[in-house]
């Protein structure tokens, strides 16, 4: 495996198209390591949309080599700035961010308009933490754009979905896939 499918693979044309059409997010006609990692994480996004929405969105960092951001946030800055954020906002401890808490009511409808996943004007933790998460891919986006997008799994239980994949097994089925459709290790 050599990180990469292109059309030198031996791969069909309609199953090449596809996966181009789905996954080469920079437009190269190579499909990369990370590029097939994270289509597989947007895959699992989706198929939760549909079978378990209330259970959140899966983030998983491409285990793959990718420049590295000067100045942005890991996982573990994100869980400490997610705690750090429910310490502070969080006020009567119930869990969540809610005009019951000591915050102004301009405040909470500026975190729900871009945090509030599931419209019910209260923000838990799982919410707060996958809210840090696009907020870090944006500032990527903007002042970092040769850098992956960090992808990080919420530590925070809020929900359960039967057959829903973790990070460990999105790494195995793109690890999996490269191995099979990149049948010439060209690169």
């Amino acid at each position: 495996m050599d990180g990469a499918i292109n059309p030198e693979d031996a791969v069909d044309a309609d199953h090449y198209a596809a996966l181009v059409e789905y996954c080469d997010f920079n437009n190269d006609g190579t499909l990369d390591s990370c590029e097939i990692h994270d289509c597989i994480v947007i895959c699992e996004n989706e198929w939760r949309d549909e079978y378990c929405p209330d259970y959140g969105y899966v983030y998983c960092s491409c285990p793959f080599s990718t420049p590295v951001c000067e100045g942005a946030w890991n996982c573990a800055d994100i869980v400490y700035i997610t705690e750090e954020l429910m310490a502070y906002y969080d006020t009567n401890n119930d869990g969540n961010i809610n005009l019951g808490d000591d915050i102004d009511s301009e405040h909470l409808a500026a975190l729900n308009e871009y945090c509030d996943l599931d419209d019910n004007d209260s923000l838990n933790v799982c919410e707060v933490h996958e809210c840090i998460v696009k907020v870090e891919n944006e500032w990527r986006a903007e002042y970092c754009p040769e850098s992956e997008s960090v992808y990080c799994n919420s530590p925070y239980v809020c929900a359960t979905c039967d057959g829903a994949w973790d990070c460990e097994d999105i790494y195995n089925i793109a690890s999996e896939s490269m191995a099979y459709w990149d049948t010439n290790g060209d690169g």
